[in-house]
């Protein structure tokens, strides 16, 4: 694997705070470590900098992989992704996100290494290191999650030996990988702030997003006990789930307290414009030059936008919800404003909704959707608490975390429904149930083929599911599709020491 000299502590030193100002993405200076990393500012200018690649990761692209070709949905389009025509020599979004979850790694290493060997009082350093191992342990869940193993590089890219050092590692196991990063974590953690991030200047990286990050990558080992213990850390921060809007959860409400963690976006007409094409997927289709969407005059998403072939839900999906579940209207699409959509409508009634408002931009300028991207919230951290304590054996407490994420759900219906399991259901039908509510709950928060992987059904579930409905992929799906291959161009960088063995054959 071969990387650019990268001989500066940072390509992208960004001085600013804010989490607005992270958008801009204008270098103040680019500069070496004998002329940097004097000052408290000039660390957290550094760390500014390790922000830098998340818009460049958590988008539309992301959002296909990982929630349009699932159980859940499916994307009737020529995307590779969604046809699942990726290859080693054509990996769809692997490549970009190979490159920046790597420049991401890149940076934090960088700004860790800087941050070291800083003069700064050593009594300072600890909130700066914390919020750069948490970024980087981000990068490396992501591709983990995406790849299984990659190669696992902690070091600062500083000279021609280290670089040639880099360049000859090939995969490490996933496993080792996240087993590093979690005790990474567990030692940086007490250094940020014990708090919600809405709750933190600029929304920026605060202890949940490292409880959680600790959490989604022991599952993946199945280290539960390890997870629950940092869960019921992001517990005691967020406490009553009911506290907490469900209409908080659309993405054009931003860094909501409920929220753990948001990939920051933006669009202004005289400001700062920082956006994905997320909403172009999920908005119902559109009558050019108008604001009527699927029959229905929608002002509130205005006559500028032009959404794309919209990411259908899966009749596997659609079955999960009661009629009177509040989320079912958040996330799925019959009506608007008491009125039918055309396509629902369709074959007496049988038709397939849309994606729901959860996702819409309202006043979308073409298609620059600036919705916030969220990625991690309480309801997530609760659900894997139930998933994690019924693995344990922990009826108790995988009964109450599943049943707050249900109670919520119960006091927004618009008439009385009961969600809420009465009685442990025993170890498999209470894991189906978590599986599912996962899918009511998070649809469309860049988790769904992670978790499949992770439960080992994920081929399964596609073949069963939404394989029936799109004949592409029918033809074209292959098991291997559980994670991507590592592009064509970093295996011949890295002169055979990486490999697609599973895509070869």
């Amino acid at each position: 694997m071969k990387f650019k000299a990268i001989f500066s502590i940072l390509t992208c030193l960004v001085l600013f705070s804010g989490c607005s100002k992270f958008l801009e993405e204008k270098p103040a200076s680019f500069v070496g470590s004998d002329g940097f990393f004097k000052t408290p500012e000039q660390l957290q200018a550094s760390v500014n900098g390790v922000y830098i690649p998340l818009t460049s990761i958590v988008n539309q692209n992301l959002m296909i992989a990982v929630e349009g070709v699932t159980d859940l949905a499916f994307l009737n389009s020529s995307s590779v992704d969604a046809k699942m025509e990726i290859s080693p020599a054509n990996p769809g979004m692997g490549d970009d996100l190979w490159r920046n979850a790597y420049r991401g790694v890149l940076y934090a290493n960088a700004s860790i290494a800087g941050i070291k060997a800083s003069p700064v009082e050593e009594s300072l350093k600890g909130p700066y290191l914390a919020e750069a191992a948490t970024l980087r342990a981000f990068y490396y869940y992501y591709l983990t999650s995406v790849f299984n193993g990659v190669p696992f590089i902690t070091v600062n890219v500083n000279s021609v030996e280290v670089l040639d050092q880099v360049n000859q590692f090939g995969r490490t196991d996933a496993k080792i990988i996240r087993d590093s990063l979690i005790m990474d974590l567990q030692q940086h953690v007490e250094h940020l702030p014990q708090q919600r991030p809405s709750d933190v200047k600029g929304n920026r990286v605060s202890a949940p997003l490292a409880y959680m990050l600790i959490a989604k990558m022991a599952m993946w080992n199945k280290e539960y006990a390890v997870a629950k213990d940092a869960l019921l850390k992001i517990k005691e921060i967020y406490g009553d789930l009911s506290q907490y809007p469900l209409e908080d959860t659309y993405f054009r409400n931003k860094n909501k307290p409920e929220s753990i963690f948001e990939v920051q976006y933006a669009w202004s007409t005289t400001g700062i414009k920082k956006t994905t094409q997320v909403a172009c997927f999920f908005t119902p289709a559109k009558k050019a030059g108008t604001s009527t969407y699927d029959g229905i005059e929608i002002l509130e998403l205005g006559a500028q936008a032009n959404p794309f072939n919209s990411i259908t839900p899966s009749d596997n999906f659609i079955a999960m919800y009661d009629v009177y579940d509040p989320r079912r209207e958040i996330i799925l699409a019959y009506t608007y404003d008491g009125k039918n959509f055309s396509r629902p409508m369709a074959n007496n009634g049988t038709g397939k909704p849309w994606m729901g408002p959860k996702f819409w931009c309202p006043g979308m300028q073409n298609l620059s959707d600036g919705n916030n991207q969220k990625v991690f919230r309480y309801a997530d951290a609760l659900l894997m608490l139930a998933e994690v304590a019924n693995e344990l054996g922990d009826a108790d407490l995988a009964m109450s975390s599943i049943n707050a994420v249900k109670k919520r759900a119960e006091e927004h219906a618009i008439i009385t429904r009961e969600f809420q399991l009465k009685s442990y259901p025993g170890k498999a039908a209470f894991f189906k149930e978590v599986q599912d509510e996962r899918g009511r709950e998070l649809m469309g928060e860049y988790h769904r083929k992670f978790d499949l992987v992770r439960w080992g059904n994920y081929a399964d579930l596609i073949q069963s599911t939404i394989a029936e409905e799109f004949a592409d992929l029918k033809t074209n799906f292959r098991p291997y599709h559980r994670y991507y291959p590592i592009p064509d161009i970093e295996v011949v960088k890295s002169e055979g020491r990486l490999s697609n063995p599973e895509y070869n054959q």
